[in-house]
């Protein structure tokens, strides 16, 4: 089996939400498109390994 290329899974994709229910839509609807919005917080793994360096 060959990767999708990148049109191929915005065709895919486009295809799936075309059979959504309008429930659905709503329910997956991303309201902010914000850079200062809040998300999963990250942590550098250099930080970690320091911090568990005596």
């Amino acid at each position: 089996m060959v990767d999708p290329t990148p049109q191929e899974i915005r065709e895919r994709s486009r295809a799936i939400r075309q059979r959504w229910s309008e429930r659905t839509r709503k329910r997956r609807r991303v309201l902010t498109r914000d850079p200062n919005a809040w998300s999963v917080p990250m942590i550098p793994v250099d930080d970690i390994a320091a911090a568990l360096t005596p």
